[in-house]
């Protein structure tokens, strides 16, 4: 990524003359009064709720505040003890006061109200370790404000692990928060808190309006040590998903395992069948494109959920995991000459070494799925599996040909579909831009004097190595030498793999004996059922990957046996 130079000019003017005793005393008398102020437990309304996302709203008339942190509302009025919180009577130890044109408040009834655990020191909120909500709060706004302060870049620094220190100096955080905060807004109102935790991280998801309007939602993924090891945004909206039929929870069991060793080991989940005795065959999934969850959550579609309690009713496990570029979506942006070796391969062949040696699993059953962008890459998998693990691969909507020329064919096709739509004049000449920035992209990725190792500074595409390691890439190209046995998918609804694809892997691999085939009617790049022709607008439908293909999976995996 291009990184920004900051130049901060600082500016002291001492004014000499009989004035400065005069203006020196006047300000140690304040310091000095607000160091009173501070010590008789009032503090600085605006101030201290600013610090952790709490909005604060004055009506002059009135003289009341109205403070809004999450689903907290508190109302309070210049001179009075009485308050209400949330519509209830909240009365307090001191009536808050108007000085120097600032309200002022007992801090320990703000924290009452608000529900925080913390402490005012020094003019600042330090929030108690177990009191998270407020801690990912306030580090929100610290990272928001490290957008135009460089010194609240350096401040926050002292609230994240070594490794993100470490990813900070490739990718400055104030260079980050100034790309969010443009996008979206600076953040101004705490809307809600979340958290639950895994087996590498504590993971808070905090969410803010913005003064743009928009809603910014961060995950902060907290380590043991309490310190922010990652940070994920998530721009993609989510739909509302729907468990398929024939997940019967009584037919398996689901636990939560760890992907990997070091600094990049990943959660995940290992889905097995509540009956036999164990030795089941089981299938590594490996995302597609894009920073997915072990559940592959498209809109709401959960294609890997769906797969994994499915196959566990036919007697087959599977495993599932965070994507690294999720789980460590920060720190992965940082990584020198990052490739689809880092994104993807390594983590799922660390996956298919975990099943290799649990002892309910078959070692000499593993498998593994790749969807779309994953399958692509399965022949790479299978060429770096040096401990020939794997006993076989499922492709799931794998394009046949090179992920470049995939993009332009699908930016193409959204402006073709814009066009026979009679979409407004600014929407067609938007994806027209779309287009023609693409190709110009593509005149850099195709260029051969560049490569992983060496390319020019500063080139006007996102992770230039990424882009030469995989370009012009027919994975074909590398399965027709192989002798693992594959099975590929693929749905002939797909609008952003379409099912000439199939035919590409059919035409590379003709000479192969162990290759099986099947194009399901309907289906689109999700493998969900749509009657219409798939615009990628249907994810936010609910829907399921259907039993037979399910089905046809499971004897598919058998038959290998």
């Amino acid at each position: 990524m291009n990184k920004s130079a900051w130049k901060w000019m600082m500016a002291a003017c001492l004014l000499l003359g009989s004035a400065v005793p005069t203006a020196f005393a006047e300000e140690m008398k304040q310091e000095a009064a607000s160091e009173k102020k501070e010590a008789a437990g009032m503090v600085q309304l605006r101030q201290a709720a600013n610090a952790i996302g709490a909005y604060v709203k004055w009506d002059q008339s009135t003289k009341e505040a109205t403070v809004t942190y999450g689903d907290r509302v508190w109302v309070i009025r210049s001179g009075s003890v009485e308050s209400t919180i949330s519509g209830q009577p909240f009365k307090l130890t001191a009536a808050p006061k108007v000085e120097q044109g600032t309200l002022v408040v007992p801090w320990n009834e703000l924290c009452e109200a608000l529900q925080i655990q913390a402490k005012w020191v020094n003019g600042k909120v330090e929030a108690e370790m177990s009191d998270w909500k407020t801690r990912a709060s306030q580090f929100v706004m610290q990272f928001a404000s490290a957008a135009d302060r460089p010194e609240a870049a350096e401040q926050i620094q002292s609230s994240l692990t070594p490794a993100l220190k470490k990813a900070g100096q490739v990718y400055p955080i104030g260079m980050f928060a100034k790309q969010i905060t443009t996008m979206l807004g600076q953040p101004t109102q705490l809307i809600q808190a979340t958290q639950i935790e895994n087996d590498v991280h504590r993971n808070v998801t905090v969410s803010f309006k913005t003064g743009k309007g928009s809603v910014l939602s961060v995950v902060l993924r907290y380590a043991k040590n309490g310190l922010v090891d990652d940070m994920y945004f998530n721009f993609t909206p989510q739909g509302q998903y729907q468990a398929p039929s024939y997940d019967d929870k009584e037919a398996y069991k689901e636990e939560s395992i760890v992907i990997g060793e070091g600094e990049f080991k990943l959660p995940g989940t290992l889905t097995v069948p509540a009956s036999g005795d164990g030795n089941y065959p089981v299938l590594v999934l490996v995302h597609g494109s894009g920073a997915n969850d072990r559940d592959e959550s498209i809109g709401s579609s959960k294609m890997f959920r769906d797969l994994s309690v499915g196959l566990a009713k036919q007697g087959i496990a599977t495993i599932r995991y965070e994507k690294r570029t999720r789980e460590y979506s920060y720190q992965s942006s940082a990584i020198p000459r990052f490739t689809v070796k880092e994104e993807t391969i390594d983590d799922a062949l660390h996956a298919v070494a975990w099943a290799a040696q649990d002892k309910r699993l078959n070692k000499q059953q593993v498998f593994v799925l790749g969807h779309s962008q994953g399958g692509m890459l399965v022949p790479r998998i299978l060429a770096q599996d040096t401990a020939k693990a794997v006993r076989g691969a499922v492709i799931a909507a794998g394009p046949s040909g090179p992920l470049e020329d995939l993009m332009l064919t699908q930016f193409e096709g959204q402006l073709a579909r814009a066009k026979e739509a009679k979409l407004p004049e600014q929407v067609i000449a938007q994806l027209e831009a779309q287009v023609a920035a693409w190709k110009q992209s593509l005149q850099i990725i195709k260029n051969k004097e560049y490569t992983v190792d060496s390319y020019p500074a500063n080139l006007p595409i996102g992770t230039p190595s990424w882009w030469f390691d995989f370009r012009d890439y027919y994975g074909g190209d590398i399965a027709k030498n192989q002798q693992v046995p594959m099975f590929l998918i693929q749905g002939d609804n797909d609008v952003q793999v379409g099912k000439e694809h199939l035919d590409g892997w059919k035409k590379a691999l003709s000479a192969r004996t162990n290759v099986a085939y099947k194009l399901y009617p309907k289906l689109n790049h999700v493998f969900v059922p749509y009657d219409k022709p798939s615009t990628g607008e249907e994810y936010m439908l609910p829907g399921n990957v259907p039993h037979d293909v399910i089905t046809d999976m499971a004897k598919w995996i058998k038959s290998q046996s």
